[in-house]
Protein backbone atom coordinates (compact mmCIF):
# COMPACT_ATOMS: atom_id res chain seq x y z
CA UNK A 1 0.00 0.00 0.00
CA UNK A 2 1.64 3.11 -0.94
CA UNK A 3 2.69 5.23 1.81
CA UNK A 4 0.47 8.18 1.02
CA UNK A 5 -2.85 6.35 1.28
CA UNK A 6 -2.52 5.18 4.67
CA UNK A 7 -5.28 6.48 7.33
CA UNK A 8 -3.68 7.86 10.44
CA UNK A 9 -7.27 7.60 11.87
CA UNK A 10 -6.89 4.13 12.97
CA UNK A 11 -3.75 2.64 14.85
CA UNK A 12 -1.32 0.07 15.44
CA UNK A 13 -2.33 -2.02 18.27
CA UNK A 14 0.21 -0.88 21.60
CA UNK A 15 0.62 -3.49 23.80
CA UNK A 16 1.44 -1.02 26.62
CA UNK A 17 2.32 2.83 26.28
CA UNK A 18 6.02 2.68 27.33
CA UNK A 19 6.52 0.29 24.43
CA UNK A 20 9.17 1.02 21.86
CA UNK A 21 9.13 0.31 17.75
CA UNK A 22 12.80 -0.59 17.62
CA UNK A 23 14.94 0.49 14.04
CA UNK A 24 17.97 -0.94 14.61
CA UNK A 25 18.67 -4.59 16.64
CA UNK A 26 21.11 -3.47 18.72
CA UNK A 27 18.34 -0.77 20.26
CA UNK A 28 20.66 2.30 18.88
CA UNK A 29 17.93 3.72 17.30
CA UNK A 30 14.38 3.76 18.50
CA UNK A 31 10.97 5.63 18.05
CA UNK A 32 8.71 6.07 20.75
CA UNK A 33 4.92 6.83 19.92
CA UNK A 34 4.91 10.53 22.54
CA UNK A 35 7.37 11.44 19.79
CA UNK A 36 4.92 12.06 17.02
CA UNK A 37 1.98 14.12 17.44
CA UNK A 38 0.68 11.95 14.79
CA UNK A 39 1.01 9.02 16.76
CA UNK A 40 0.54 10.71 19.77
CA UNK A 41 -3.26 11.14 18.41
CA UNK A 42 -3.55 7.59 17.32
CA UNK A 43 -3.07 6.18 20.45
CA UNK A 44 -5.25 8.85 21.86
CA UNK A 45 -7.80 7.26 19.60
CA UNK A 46 -6.62 3.38 20.93
CA UNK A 47 -7.57 4.29 24.41
CA UNK A 48 -10.81 4.70 23.54
CA UNK A 49 -11.04 1.17 22.15
CA UNK A 50 -8.47 -0.53 24.00
CA UNK A 51 -9.51 -1.46 27.26
CA UNK A 52 -6.15 -3.09 28.10
CA UNK A 53 -4.33 0.27 26.98
CA UNK A 54 -6.74 2.20 28.92
CA UNK A 55 -5.95 0.24 32.51
CA UNK A 56 -1.92 0.78 31.74
CA UNK A 57 -2.99 4.46 31.57
CA UNK A 58 -5.03 4.17 34.56
CA UNK A 59 -2.49 2.34 36.50
CA UNK A 60 0.43 5.51 35.36
CA UNK A 61 -2.00 7.93 36.44
CA UNK A 62 -2.40 6.13 39.83
CA UNK A 63 0.89 5.82 40.41
CA UNK A 64 1.71 9.28 39.85
CA UNK A 65 -1.32 10.79 41.69
CA UNK A 66 0.36 8.91 45.09
CA UNK A 67 3.09 11.02 44.63
CA UNK A 68 0.81 14.45 45.76
CA UNK A 69 1.06 12.75 49.16
CA UNK A 70 4.78 12.41 49.12
CA UNK A 71 5.49 16.09 50.84
CA UNK A 72 9.11 17.41 50.50
CA UNK A 73 10.12 20.86 51.75
CA UNK A 74 13.12 23.05 49.87
CA UNK A 75 15.05 25.08 52.37
CA UNK A 76 16.56 28.25 50.38
CA UNK A 77 18.32 31.58 52.13
CA UNK A 78 14.66 33.19 52.39
CA UNK A 79 12.27 30.34 53.39
CA UNK A 80 11.47 26.82 53.50
CA UNK A 81 9.57 25.82 50.49
CA UNK A 82 6.96 23.13 50.51
CA UNK A 83 5.83 20.95 48.12
CA UNK A 84 4.98 17.40 47.10
CA UNK A 85 7.63 15.24 44.89
CA UNK A 86 4.27 15.37 42.30
CA UNK A 87 4.30 19.05 42.34
CA UNK A 88 8.52 18.85 41.65
CA UNK A 89 7.78 16.95 38.55
CA UNK A 90 4.82 18.80 37.49
CA UNK A 91 6.89 22.23 37.69
CA UNK A 92 10.11 20.58 36.25
CA UNK A 93 7.85 19.47 32.91
CA UNK A 94 6.32 23.01 32.86
CA UNK A 95 8.95 24.95 33.06
CA UNK A 96 8.06 26.76 36.22
CA UNK A 97 10.43 25.38 38.82
CA UNK A 98 12.71 28.57 38.66
CA UNK A 99 9.44 30.68 39.23
CA UNK A 100 9.73 29.71 42.69
CA UNK A 101 13.08 30.54 43.15
CA UNK A 102 14.48 27.36 42.75
CA UNK A 103 17.58 26.19 40.43
CA UNK A 104 16.44 22.07 39.60
CA UNK A 105 20.47 21.28 39.15
CA UNK A 106 22.08 23.47 41.83
CA UNK A 107 22.18 21.38 45.46
CA UNK A 108 19.60 22.89 47.43
CA UNK A 109 18.76 21.61 51.23
CA UNK A 110 16.03 18.85 50.63
CA UNK A 111 13.77 17.19 53.39
CA UNK A 112 11.04 14.67 53.51
CA UNK A 113 10.77 14.91 57.21
CA UNK A 114 9.44 17.74 58.43
CA UNK A 115 10.12 21.51 57.65
CA UNK A 116 12.66 21.38 60.35
CA UNK A 117 14.60 18.52 59.05
CA UNK A 118 16.79 16.97 59.01
CA UNK A 119 18.04 18.20 55.60
CA UNK A 120 20.27 16.85 53.13
CA UNK A 121 21.96 18.37 49.92
CA UNK A 122 20.78 17.40 46.85
CA UNK A 123 19.67 18.49 43.77
CA UNK A 124 15.89 18.75 42.53
CA UNK A 125 16.42 16.38 39.93
CA UNK A 126 18.35 14.31 42.08
CA UNK A 127 15.38 13.27 43.48
CA UNK A 128 13.66 12.36 39.95
CA UNK A 129 13.02 8.48 38.78
CA UNK A 130 13.13 7.47 35.25
CA UNK A 131 10.69 5.50 35.24
CA UNK A 132 8.47 7.85 36.99
CA UNK A 133 10.05 10.73 34.76
CA UNK A 134 8.62 8.77 31.19
CA UNK A 135 5.13 8.05 33.03
CA UNK A 136 4.95 12.10 33.75
CA UNK A 137 6.02 12.52 30.36
CA UNK A 138 3.16 10.37 28.81
CA UNK A 139 0.53 11.14 30.62
CA UNK A 140 0.82 14.67 30.67
CA UNK A 141 1.22 14.41 26.51
CA UNK A 142 -2.14 12.38 26.36
CA UNK A 143 -3.91 15.08 28.45
CA UNK A 144 -2.77 18.13 27.11
CA UNK A 145 -0.25 19.55 29.36
CA UNK A 146 2.76 19.16 26.98
CA UNK A 147 2.92 20.46 23.73
CA UNK A 148 2.77 17.35 20.91
CA UNK A 149 6.37 16.66 19.43
CA UNK A 150 7.10 16.72 15.32
CA UNK A 151 8.74 13.39 14.44
CA UNK A 152 11.71 12.41 16.43
CA UNK A 153 14.01 9.27 16.64
CA UNK A 154 16.20 8.96 19.51
CA UNK A 155 19.83 7.40 18.82
CA UNK A 156 22.79 5.95 20.55
CA UNK A 157 25.92 7.18 18.99
CA UNK A 158 28.32 9.25 19.73
CA UNK A 159 30.17 11.69 17.25
CA UNK A 160 33.28 14.06 17.16
CA UNK A 161 32.75 17.88 17.76
CA UNK A 162 35.47 19.93 16.79
CA UNK A 163 35.26 23.83 19.01
CA UNK A 164 37.28 26.85 19.49
CA UNK A 165 40.28 28.39 17.66
CA UNK A 166 40.49 27.91 14.28
CA UNK A 167 38.17 24.36 15.59
CA UNK A 168 41.36 22.86 16.94
CA UNK A 169 39.32 21.38 20.17
CA UNK A 170 37.39 17.87 19.72
CA UNK A 171 35.31 16.00 22.24
CA UNK A 172 33.54 13.18 21.76
CA UNK A 173 29.66 14.44 22.59
CA UNK A 174 25.98 12.34 21.84
CA UNK A 175 23.79 12.25 18.93
CA UNK A 176 20.58 12.23 21.62
CA UNK A 177 17.82 12.74 18.96
CA UNK A 178 17.48 13.41 14.50
CA UNK A 179 14.18 15.29 14.27
CA UNK A 180 12.19 16.45 11.08
CA UNK A 181 14.13 20.13 11.58
CA UNK A 182 17.08 19.36 13.17
CA UNK A 183 20.11 17.58 15.62
CA UNK A 184 20.00 17.17 19.07
CA UNK A 185 23.37 16.78 20.62
CA UNK A 186 24.49 16.01 24.49
CA UNK A 187 27.63 16.85 26.32
CA UNK A 188 29.13 17.21 29.73
CA UNK A 189 27.91 20.74 31.28
CA UNK A 190 31.29 21.16 32.73
CA UNK A 191 33.31 20.44 29.21
CA UNK A 192 30.70 22.88 27.44
CA UNK A 193 31.15 26.10 30.02
CA UNK A 194 35.35 25.34 30.49
CA UNK A 195 35.87 24.94 26.65
CA UNK A 196 32.84 25.43 24.27
CA UNK A 197 31.68 28.84 25.08
CA UNK A 198 33.47 31.60 24.01
CA UNK A 199 33.97 30.41 20.60
CA UNK A 200 32.76 31.22 17.27
CA UNK A 201 31.41 28.01 15.65
CA UNK A 202 31.31 24.50 16.23
CA UNK A 203 31.67 21.52 13.91
CA UNK A 204 30.20 18.14 13.94
CA UNK A 205 31.60 14.83 12.53
CA UNK A 206 28.64 13.00 11.01
CA UNK A 207 29.49 9.16 8.94
CA UNK A 208 26.25 10.43 7.09
CA UNK A 209 27.39 7.75 4.47
CA UNK A 210 25.83 4.80 6.64
CA UNK A 211 22.01 6.23 5.96
CA UNK A 212 22.38 6.33 2.43
CA UNK A 213 21.57 2.34 1.80
CA UNK A 214 18.40 2.75 4.44
CA UNK A 215 16.49 5.14 2.24
CA UNK A 216 15.14 2.24 -0.33
CA UNK A 217 14.85 0.11 2.81
CA UNK A 218 11.61 -1.73 4.74
CA UNK A 219 11.76 -1.24 8.59
CA UNK A 220 12.81 -5.06 8.75
CA UNK A 221 15.53 -4.59 5.87
CA UNK A 222 16.93 -1.93 8.03
CA UNK A 223 17.10 -2.90 11.10
CA UNK A 224 19.88 -5.10 10.72
CA UNK A 225 21.84 -2.70 8.12
CA UNK A 226 22.20 -0.49 11.28
CA UNK A 227 23.41 -3.14 13.21
CA UNK A 228 26.17 -3.62 11.36
CA UNK A 229 28.20 -1.19 13.28
CA UNK A 230 28.94 -0.49 17.07
CA UNK A 231 26.47 1.39 18.75
CA UNK A 232 28.85 4.82 17.45
CA UNK A 233 27.57 3.97 13.83
CA UNK A 234 27.83 7.29 12.77
CA UNK A 235 30.79 8.30 14.10
CA UNK A 236 33.66 9.58 11.81
CA UNK A 237 37.14 11.68 12.18
CA UNK A 238 37.01 11.94 8.35
CA UNK A 239 36.76 15.84 8.05
CA UNK A 240 34.70 15.59 4.61
CA UNK A 241 32.09 14.38 7.05
CA UNK A 242 31.83 17.62 8.69
CA UNK A 243 28.66 19.71 9.45
CA UNK A 244 29.49 23.34 11.12
CA UNK A 245 27.06 25.97 12.65
CA UNK A 246 27.55 29.42 14.76
CA UNK A 247 27.36 29.36 18.49
CA UNK A 248 25.12 31.51 18.01
CA UNK A 249 22.39 29.37 15.89
CA UNK A 250 22.46 27.27 18.69
CA UNK A 251 19.54 26.54 21.25
CA UNK A 252 21.51 25.33 24.25
CA UNK A 253 19.47 24.27 27.23
CA UNK A 254 20.89 22.48 30.69
CA UNK A 255 19.42 19.34 31.85
CA UNK A 256 20.44 16.22 33.10
CA UNK A 257 20.22 12.52 32.96
CA UNK A 258 19.86 9.28 35.73
CA UNK A 259 23.60 9.09 35.72
CA UNK A 260 23.47 12.17 38.54
CA UNK A 261 25.55 13.87 35.16
CA UNK A 262 24.29 17.26 34.02
CA UNK A 263 24.28 17.80 30.41
CA UNK A 264 23.95 20.37 28.04
CA UNK A 265 21.48 20.20 24.98
CA UNK A 266 22.20 21.78 21.78
CA UNK A 267 19.71 21.87 19.55
CA UNK A 268 20.40 23.28 15.79
CA UNK A 269 18.37 22.94 12.74
CA UNK A 270 19.77 21.75 9.23
CA UNK A 271 18.92 25.53 7.78
CA UNK A 272 21.44 26.59 10.50
CA UNK A 273 24.45 23.84 9.60
CA UNK A 274 26.85 24.10 6.55
CA UNK A 275 28.84 21.46 5.09
CA UNK A 276 31.75 21.19 2.49
CA UNK A 277 29.75 18.38 0.96
CA UNK A 278 25.67 19.33 0.62
CA UNK A 279 24.89 15.83 0.33
CA UNK A 280 25.65 14.63 4.09
CA UNK A 281 22.78 16.91 5.45
CA UNK A 282 20.60 16.00 2.35
CA UNK A 283 21.00 12.26 3.63
CA UNK A 284 20.25 13.11 7.32
CA UNK A 285 17.19 15.10 6.51
CA UNK A 286 16.47 11.88 4.36
CA UNK A 287 16.78 9.08 6.69
CA UNK A 288 15.05 11.37 9.24
CA UNK A 289 11.27 11.41 6.55
CA UNK A 290 12.12 7.87 5.70
CA UNK A 291 12.15 7.20 8.92
CA UNK A 292 8.76 8.75 9.35
CA UNK A 293 7.25 6.93 6.63
CA UNK A 294 8.32 3.49 7.99
CA UNK A 295 6.77 4.65 11.30
CA UNK A 296 3.22 5.83 9.81
CA UNK A 297 3.74 2.41 7.49
CA UNK A 298 4.45 0.00 10.54
CA UNK A 299 1.26 1.82 12.39
CA UNK A 300 -1.25 1.02 9.18
CA UNK A 301 0.04 -2.36 8.38
CA UNK A 302 -0.08 -3.75 12.33
CA UNK A 303 -3.61 -2.58 12.62
CA UNK A 304 -4.90 -4.19 9.21
CA UNK A 305 -2.92 -7.53 10.38
CA UNK A 306 -5.11 -7.36 13.62
CA UNK A 307 -8.01 -6.56 12.30
CA UNK A 308 -8.10 -9.23 9.35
Amino acid sequence: MPLRNLSLVQSASLSKLGEDLVLCDRRSVVFHWADFFETCDLVKTQLLQDASLAADLKRREHHLAGLAHVPIWVRTQHQVFQTTVYGLYERYLLNQIQLVGLDPFYPSEISFISPTGPFKLLSITDCFNPTTYRDFVIVYLLQGKLPKRDFRIRLKSKILMEYGAELGGAEVVAIEQLTATGLLISLDADVFTRKVVGGESVRFLVNASTLAPTLGMSLEEMKPHLSQSAHNFLYSSVKTDAVECSLRHLSIQSAFDFSKNRKVFLFVSYDNLSSSDPKNLTLIRDFVAHARDLVRLHFGTRFEQKSA
